[in-house]
């Protein structure tokens, strides 16, 4: 299980009272347990999305927290594409996808 270790992140999304939230997550492995570390929250969906174009046209107004943790426009244009499409860069289908 240790290939996965250094994965940046993946998106986890949670429904509550109707609404879609979306998460930044990097799974961590210890003693044979995955534990999910949550790294931001996006808030609900729409308004991710939202965020994110804005982030996308004026990187400035990119989270300092991301950045720090190495996150940079590649990663922002590829969540962008992920939450657009519903598939992941690698071709998983995402759970907000059937929604």
């Amino acid at each position: 299980m240790k290939g996965k270790e250094g994965t940046k992140g993946f998106f986890v999304f949670s429904k509550k009272h109707g609404r879609t939230y979306v998460y930044l997550v990097r799974a961590t492995y210890k003693n044979q347990k995955k534990k999910n570390i949550p790294l931001f929250s996006f808030g609900r969906l729409e308004d991710a999305l939202n965020n994110m174009y804005n982030w996308r046209d004026n990187f400035d107004l990119f989270p300092i927290l991301l950045s720090e943790l190495g996150y940079s426009w590649e990663d922002l244009h590829e969540w962008i594409l992920t939450l657009e499409t519903g598939y992941s860069k690698y071709g998983r289908k995402l759970c907000i996808a059937n929604d």
